[in-house]
């Protein structure tokens, strides 16, 4: 997740440069909390907040106690599993700006309004008319790459099918097709029609294949798809 780690918030001066007072008073907003923006909307862990509002209450009960003012499981927040001390997972609770903004009043405290004002900030910054029109780019770079994935994949499909066809797809020679399918075509008959044939398939680009014959008189000869024949066949009827 996209966070920034987090600060002290103990009144007392530390080691830590984020901790001083001149930084509590005016935070940037990339320092004051982690934010996650991996989610539709910007949202925060609950324990974080917990933590950075100095709520003595164990977070468990305090978390429990803050749902019954009606915040809603699966649009206000949702659970996930946190790292406790000694390795142990926890619960932890991603809740959204709106609903840490609500925490932050009902804990009425210097700490609480201080908070308060920082998420109103990141929602300003959230729904300022640039950050709308990035997010909207990239929801459309978005669906235009998967646009091109399923053009790609439908294209695959066709190859796939067009070689399943083509395999399938029967030839015949001249000989071959007059003693399938009887039509008792003498030899200058048979040899009329396969010059034909030849000429009718170029000229429509239809593929012809070659074989070899085990008959002398004919060596290598042009096979043609059946298709091709019976659309042959009634246009010189």
């Amino acid at each position: 997740m996209s966070r920034k780690t987090l600060p002290c918030y103990s009144q007392d001066r530390c080691n830590n440069d984020v901790c001083h007072s001149s930084e509590r008073t005016s935070p940037s907003l990339d320092t004051l909390i982690p934010i996650n923006y991996e989610t539709p909307v910007p949202t925060v862990s609950a324990r974080d907040l917990h933590q950075a509002l100095q709520v003595s209450t164990r977070y468990n009960d305090w978390f429990s106690r803050m749902c019954d003012f009606g915040f809603i499981g699966g649009k206000d927040f949702y659970s996930n599993l946190s790292k406790s001390i000694g390795g142990r997972p926890g619960i932890d609770h991603e809740i959204t700006i709106a609903m840490a903004k609500e925490l932050c009043m009902l804990q009425r405290s210097e700490m609480g309004r201080k908070f308060r004002r920082y998420f109103i900030a990141i929602e300003e910054a959230w729904n300022s008319p640039e950050h709308i029109m990035e997010r909207a780019l990239q929801i459309a770079h978005q669906r235009a790459l998967e646009a091109q994935r399923r053009i790609m994949d439908l294209t695959e499909e066709n190859e796939t099918l067009e070689i399943a066809l083509n395999t399938s797809l029967q030839f015949y020679t001249v000989a071959k097709y007059n003693k399938v399918f009887g039509k008792h075509w003498n030899l200058a008959q048979s040899q009329a029609i396969g010059k034909q044939l030849s000429a009718f398939c170029r000229s429509r680009a239809i593929e012809i294949r070659t074989c070899e014959t085990n008959d002398e008189r004919f060596g290598t000869v042009n096979s043609y798809p059946i298709t091709a024949w019976n659309d042959f066949l009634k246009e010189i009827q």
